[in-house]
């Protein structure tokens, strides 16, 4: 039998032997039966526009791929806008095109940068010209010289008094933006993140709205050099820039104040706590597990379908197939062996990435609406996130990386889409923080945890930590006692636990 025709049957009778119910599973996957309804509705939208529906990147260098991303981007802002729908739709949309457009800092991090640290009277004059596209924003943090380092950036933001405006500028070398999403050829605005200084002191790093770009012409404006960085691993549809400035002014409303202030006289009023400047990276921290999940599991659809149509060798019983003599490698255990596991982290990615999202979802309205305990649950949101990207970051990928390798040779083409996904998603062990980096961020603050042992008003996800019986029980157990008692929930947080108390053993040996 041809493999045209016996690869359909192959995977027919892959999914009959399922017990998986499997709209259920989708419908979980997908965040409930009305969001996948949604990814439906917006895949039959985006199949029936024929540019949006272009696959053809394979064949495109960094240029012509950022021209031809340009056009999906017009066409999808005239889809949403003249589809009416809402921002949760929206997002759907951009997903199911399946490619970066140039505007995807604008909506990920602009826009939220404004919904979260813009106060009432700066929201209800940026967000309308976002929301609709009347200006396209980029998120100016990252630095040739700093990234990770937030406080150790170099761009100054001098308040002139007689004037009521911030001077930015770039100093040295080492100070210019670089790296930013949009800032190479599409951005008229970006939220700036510079170290603020009146009358010579220094007040930490603010973020301001400094416009790049003229909207009538596009062209820099005066005392703004910007320009695209060229060709990358991935994301070449997306124009990552730099940008430098020379005594560029804006007006004193153009610093973000949601929190920190300045008023006009100068005087400077400190944000409830320090770390709300970095409510924008901890929310992309937190969708970008939920993507990484998505990512592995596209990784691992491609190669459990593979796995099961791909037939070579020997049977592996007699009696398992009649449709052709040899077997699909999916039989094989040691495909499985490297494959499932691999599948299993799809799911657990994506089940933590919603939990951080609604995490965050939670911290933001304590924030919004000035709660007093927001500081601790931030610090947990943030350390959590942290310890979970940089951990998740480097595994999925090289689980992507894996997947393209179970293939064989045909992992190797660009029709197969894996090396598309690899290179799509690598970056993410480096934006964002290095997982060397953030393992010690999350490190500290368990260690914090560990240390109070004595605070039983401790709580959260890692308040355990701090619970004087769960340290001293000696008699605590896993009750499994063969492979099949781990499909309990029951007997997996048993196991869980164990482990952790004799890590935190460790941890108290080592510091004897």
């Amino acid at each position: 039998m041809e493999l045209k025709d016996l690869a359909p049957l192959l995977l027919q009778r892959e999914r009959e032997s399922s017990d998986v119910d499997v709209e259920l599973l989708t419908n979980t996957l997908r965040g409930g039966h009305a969001a996948n309804v949604h990814r439906k509705d917006a895949e039959a939208a985006i199949s029936r526009n024929l540019v949006l529906s272009k696959r053809e990147a394979a064949f495109q260098n960094h240029t012509r791929r950022y021209e031809s991303a340009l056009e999906k981007t017009y066409h999808y802002v005239k889809l949403v806008q003249s589809s009416k729908v809402d921002s949760d739709a929206q997002q759907i949309m951009y997903d199911v095109i399946g490619e970066k457009l140039p505007i995807q800092v604008h909506r990920s991090m602009f826009i939220p940068t404004l919904e979260n640290q813009a106060d009432d009277e700066q929201q209800a004059h940026w967000l309308p010209l976002a929301t609709s596209y009347r200006i396209l924003g980029a998120y100016a943090q990252t630095e040739l010289g700093h990234g990770s380092n937030v406080q150790g950036l170099e761009t100054t933001a001098l308040y002139d008094k007689e004037k009521q405006e911030f001077v930015i500028n770039s100093p040295t070398l080492t100070s210019r933006k670089w790296w930013p999403g949009g800032l190479g050829k599409t951005a008229t605005h970006a939220v700036v993140h510079a170290q603020l200084r009146i009358d010579g002191e220094h007040k930490g790093v603010q973020a301001f709205i400094v416009p790049l770009r003229s909207r009538k012409d596009h062209r820099p404006l005066p005392g703004v050099e910007v320009g695209d960085i060229g060709p990358k691993v991935g994301f070449n549809s997306l124009d990552n820039g730099y940008a430098v400035f020379h005594n560029v002014r804006v007006p004193r409303r153009n610093m973000l104040m949601r929190y920190a202030k300045v008023l006009p006289d100068g005087t400077f009023i400190k944000p409830p706590s320090s770390k709300l400047v970095y409510l924008t990276m901890t929310q992309i921290r937190a969708y970008l597990i939920l993507k990484l999940g998505f990512a592995l599991g596209a990784a691992t659809t491609i190669t459990t379908r593979f796995s099961a149509v791909r037939v070579q060798g020997r049977k592996v019983a007699d009696n398992v197939h009649t449709l052709t003599n040899e077997s699909p490698v999916l039989d094989y255990q040691n495909q499985q062996h490297a494959l499932l596991p691999l599948v299993a982290l799809s799911y657990a990615a994506t089940f933590a990435g919603r939990s951080m999202v609604d995490m965050h979802d939670k911290v933001l309205a304590l924030v919004t609406s000035g709660q007093s305990d927001f500081a601790a649950q931030s610090a947990q949101l943030h350390a959590i996130s942290s310890g979970l990207k940089g951990w998740l970051a480097d595994r999925v990928n090289d689980g992507i990386e894996h997947c393209r390798r179970l293939c064989g040779g045909h992992g190797f083409l660009q029709s197969s889409n894996l090396a598309h996904i690899f290179a799509e998603n690598v970056g993410s062990c480096t934006y964002e923080g290095t997982a060397d980096v953030l393992v010690q961020q999350h490190a500290r603050y368990l260690l914090k945890e560990l240390s109070g042992i004595a605070k039983p008003q401790n709580e959260g996800l890692v308040g355990f930590l701090s619970r004087s019986d769960y340290h001293l029980n000696p008699k605590l157990r896993c009750s499994a006692n063969n492979a099949s008692d781990f499909g309990s929930f029951k007997v997996l947080v048993e196991a869980f636990e164990v482990h952790i108390r004799e890590q935190r053993e460790c941890v108290y040996d080592a510091d004897d």
